[in-house]
C-alpha cells in the first residue's frame, strides 16, 4: 500500500499505523475473565484470548484521532466470521459514514477489489455488554463480523469510520496460496479518487506541507 502511495504520489496525506504484537504463551498472558484497560479509558473484558487482535486495533483507532483525520479506515484479517458470510470474494465492509461507505464502495467496484457493506445496528452491540467492564471483547457466534465491528466502533468518536474485514479476501488457499494484496487497489483508487490526479513530486510537495492529515488506514 505504501510502496504504491510512495510510488503514485497522490496530493493527499495519508497516516499509516500498524498496530503489532508477538501472540505467545506467557505466564502473564490474558486469561478468560482478565480485565483490561484500552487507550481511551474504557475497560474490557477478556472472554475469548483468540479474539486478541481486536484489542491491538482499538488502541489504534484511539491514537489515530491525534492526526485528527478527516476520515478512518481500519483493514484487519479480523475474523473467521466474515469468511463463512461472504467467503473470499468480498471484503467486508463496516461504516458509520454512508458517504465514507459509497466511495469505499465504488473505489472496489472500479479496482475490481470487491467488498460488501454489512449492517452496524445498534442492536448487535447487546451481546457485547459485561458485568464486570464497560465492554466484552467478544459477544456470541451469531453475527461474529458484525459485533467485532461493533466492539470496534466503541472507539472511533465522530471521526467518519469504516472497518474492512480482509479475513476471506487477503489470501487464497490450496495450489494458488498466497497473499492476494488486496484491498490495495481499493485503497488505492479510493484515495487517488479524493485526491484527483497525481501530481509531480515537485507539485505535491507544496501540496502536502499546507494539507491536513486526510486519511488515516
Amino acid at each position: 500500500m505504501f510502496t504504491a502511495l510512495a510510488e503514485l504520489r497522490p496530493a493527499v496525506n495519508v497516516v499509516g499505523l500498524i498496530p503489532a504484537c508477538e501472540n505467545m504463551p506467557d505466564g502473564n498472558a490474558l486469561k478468560p475473565g482478565d480485565v483490561v484497560t484500552s487507550m481511551n479509558g474504557q475497560t474490557i473484558e477478556v472472554l475469548n484470548t483468540d479474539a486478541e487482535g481486536r484489542l491491538v486495533l482499538c488502541d489504534a483507532i484511539t491514537y489515530a484521532a491525534r492526526f485528527k483525520p478527516r476520515a478512518l479506515v481500519d483493514i484487519a484479517t479480523l475474523t473467521g466470521a466474515c469468511v463463512i458470510a461472504l467467503g473470499s470474494q468480498r471484503s467486508g465492509l463496516f461504516a458509520s459514514d454512508d458517504a465514507l461507505a459509497a466511495q469505499l464502495e465504488a473505489a472496489g467496484d472500479a479496482a475490481h477489489d470487491l467488498c460488501w457493506r454489512m449492517p452496524l445496528d445498534d442492536e448487535y452491540a447487546e451481546g457485547l455488554r459485561s458485568n464486570f467492564a464497560d465492554v466484552a471483547n467478544v459477544a456470541g457466534r451469531a453475527g461474529g463480523a458484525i459485533t467485532a465491528a461493533k466492539f470496534l466502533q466503541r472507539f472511533t468518536g465522530s471521526t467518519p469510520w469504516a472497518h474492512l474485514d480482509i479475513a476471506g479476501s487477503a489470501w487464497k488457499s490450496g495450489p494458488s496460496k498466497g497473499a492476494t494484496g488486496r484491498p490495495v487497489g481499493l485503497l488505492m483508487h479510493y484515495l487517488a479518487g479524493d485526491a484527483g490526479t497525481a501530481r509531480p513530486a515537485s507539485k505535491t510537495k507544496a501540496v502536502r506541507k499546507s494539507a491536513a492529515v486526510r486519511k488515516t488506514v
